[in-house]
């Protein structure tokens, strides 16, 4: 049972880092080629923050998503180690 937990908490956490570098990469590819394209000057002012607090989030879950699934693997492991003693007290 851990290690089914263990691996879909690793694919999980995998899934978040890639997902997240993957829009990072989109967004930011797309402010670049809306400025190129407009050469506007108002609309770099006016997204600035949007694009920032975007970027934020996104990094945020990048960095984020794996440490919390690896304290979650962790508890599950603890807790698998205190069932195991629990068991042998019984036997």
């Amino acid at each position: 049972m851990e290690a089914s937990i263990a691996g879909f908490l690793d694919s999980l956490g995998s899934k978040l880092l890639w997902l997240s570098v993957t829009c990072f990469v989109l967004v930011n590819g797309a402010a670049v080629a809306a400025v190129l394209v407009t050469r506007s000057r108002r609309l770099v002012d006016k997204w600035t923050s949007r694009l920032m607090v975007t970027e934020a989030i996104l990094v945020g879950t990048a960095i984020g998503g794996p440490l919390l699934t690896g304290a979650a693997k962790l508890g599950v492991h603890a807790l698998a180690v205190m069932a195991g003693g629990l068991v042998s007290l019984f036997k």
